[in-house]
């Protein structure tokens, strides 16, 4: 993952990790179609069919290799895939250690 400079804007940073994330969710899931339309208020468990149990087991496999993190057994809730944006924060929890 590309790091931006510490003095980029916390709004452009989250906008980034944003869009990572998105990119991510999409390439593991295969989705094409309404990606641009997706925000951090865009639902996903339980909104998108591709989120499935194969699919949150694709989606942690990719989140990991692209972000270089280990997400465990317990940190796997459905909290942290209910939107767009709980993921990023998760993701973003997961990079700060």
């Amino acid at each position: 993952m590309m790091e931006l400079p510490p003095e980029v804007p916390v709004m452009l940073r989250r906008r980034y990790d944003l869009e990572a994330v998105k990119g991510v969710l999409a390439r593991a899931l295969e989705l094409d179609a309404g990606l641009e339309d997706m925000d951090e208020h865009t639902p996903l468990l339980g909104a998108l069919p591709e989120l499935d149990s194969i699919g949150v087991l694709s989606l942690i496999t990719a989140l990991e290799e692209h972000f270089g993190i280990v997400i465990a057994d317990d940190e796997v809730s459905a909290a942290n895939f209910q939107s767009l944006g709980s993921l990023a924060a998760f993701v973003q929890r997961a990079l700060d250690g």
